[in-house]
């Protein structure tokens, strides 16, 4: 049985997409046309230095990574004109209440670039209408240990799969199969300002 026609990685740069593009590489499972890295602008210097790695590993493989964006998520939170998609950061209240803000950076910052990118790949950038019937597939790193978050996709031109789920992989799983590889040191996905996680001891 070939493989599907369109076939796309959502590369977050972490410890499950990395397993998946590094399977892909080595022919566990079939491989992509491209592996899409959505870009924050504001990512660790860590997840930077391993994309670059993840890069060269694809390339020979003949995967091509791409980076989109939709902006610089930090330098738009400091920007009092730009309509800011907020993160989940920790806030501090006066009387020293502790809570987070609501969360809408992932669909703005993350979804959007990526869905971008592939309607441009199949030929139907927005607002072309995608014809019916035309439809590629998304594999996103999602293992057994957090299977409550396969969700399906919510356009009709992406079929979203979960690789992981089908080998039956578990988080630890990928941590084996990475370090057997050389990749161990493969670091957390996520934007510095989701890494922001130290209350100060009191308000000054």
């Amino acid at each position: 049985m070939s493989a599907p026609a369109h076939r796309y990685l959502s590369l977050g740069a972490g410890v499950q997409s990395t397993t998946l593009l590094l399977l892909a590489a080595q022919g566990t499972i079939p491989g992509f046309d491209a592996a899409i890295f959505a870009d924050t602008g504001w990512e660790p210097t860590a997840v930077y230095r391993h994309l670059d790695r993840l890069t060269g590993i694809a390339q020979t493989a003949g995967i091509d990574v791409v980076r989109v964006g939709a902006g610089d998520i930090r330098a738009d939170a400091l920007d009092p004109q730009h309509r800011f998609a907020s993160m989940p950061l920790f806030t501090l209240g006066p009387n020293g209440e502790r809570g987070m803000a609501r969360r809408q950076c992932t669909s703005e910052y993350k979804i959007k670039p990526i869905k971008a990118e592939v309607r441009r790949r199949l030929g139907y950038p927005h607002p072309t209408r995608v014809p019916a019937g035309l439809r590629a597939q998304m594999a996103i790193g999602i293992s057994l240990d957090e299977i409550g978050r396969a969700r399906d996709s919510d356009v009709a031109y992406t079929r979203n799969i979960f690789p992981l789920l089908d080998l039956g992989w578990r988080r630890t799983d990928c941590l084996r199969y990475l370090a057997d590889h050389g990749l161990g040191d493969t670091p957390k996905s996520s934007c510095v300002g989701c890494l922001m996680w130290n209350w100060p001891t009191s308000a000054s």
